[in-house]
């Protein structure tokens, strides 16, 4: 009995020594044999697609929302937050396609608040004064693709810069424009940061595809700030409590990439 599938072709072959092959031997083989044939199409159907060509150099552009998640000592401080990450990649190799550079710019923010306020006495004029803690980061390093196809699997890593930053901003009804004319930086500090992650990429057309991915932030012992650390004063001074800590965190990542400069890869199934 032969079994084949388009990629897998063997021949099985059963005699029991002594006799005949009964009607119960032949069904016995033929339930053997369909189970191999199931097997070998399942191992057929998990080949990968086959790159039939690919064109030039190629730039990916990514952008992705965040949702962070603080641990240590600033996890016990900070909640979860979110933000916004864009990543430019680059192939140049054409017989290294799984090999790239990659450039990281992205921007955290993992605590705010609102405090009403008169801005006239008597009261006549409100406004909210608005304060953010945020965190902006750089990052450039080596990415690899370990599975081309249409799931692509990855990892990266990244050597560059945070800066934690906490201001505050007047913003009202009849303030268009405030943030631009009324705004305080009650703190600043930069720290060198490396950065590490992997991911999936899902093809959903020739140039587009869905990326989610997972990333460990590096950043070290930091000076920042937290919700409440910007202290009013009952004489209308302001005082500021800052802390300093290792301040890491992860961060899960949902976005699009687009190919630009032509095609990666052809990809037949």
């Amino acid at each position: 009995m032969v079994v084949e599938s388009p990629s897998i072709k063997f021949r099985l072959e059963i005699t029991l020594p002594g006799k005949a092959m009964t009607r119960r031997d032949a069904s016995t083989t033929t339930c053997i044999a369909l189970v191999l044939l199931l097997v070998a199409q399942g191992l057929d159907a998990q080949q990968p697609p086959r790159a039939l060509g690919s064109t030039g150099p190629v730039v990916y552009i990514d952008f992705a929302g965040l949702v962070s998640n603080a641990v240590g000592e600033f996890g016990d401080l900070v909640g979860v937050g979110g933000g916004v990450n864009l990543s430019a990649k680059v192939f140049p190799l054409e017989d290294s396609r799984n090999f790239g550079l990659r450039a990281d710019l992205g921007w955290v923010i993992y605590g705010s608040e609102s405090i009403p306020s008169c801005i006239s006495d008597p009261c006549r004029v409100q406004a909210n004064i608005n304060t953010s803690n945020n965190i902006f980061y750089f990052g450039l390093g080596p990415e690899v693709i370990l599975i081309r196809g249409r799931f692509e699997p990855y990892v990266y890593g990244t050597l560059g810069t945070s800066v934690f930053n906490t201001g505050s901003t007047l913003q009202g009804e009849y303030f268009e424009g405030a943030e631009t004319h009324f705004n305080t930086t009650h703190l600043n500090d930069w720290t060198f940061a490396w950065r590490a992650g992997g991911g999936i990429r899902y093809g959903i057309w020739e140039a587009l595809s869905v990326d989610f991915g997972v990333e460990h932030h590096g950043n070290g012992v930091a000076d920042y700030l937290t919700k409440g650390d910007v202290i009013d004063g009952p004489d209308g001074k302001v005082s500021i409590n800052s802390r300093r800590s290792e301040a890491n965190l992860l961060t899960f990542r949902l976005g699009v990439s687009l190919g630009l400069g032509g095609l990666r890869e052809i990809v037949a199934f």
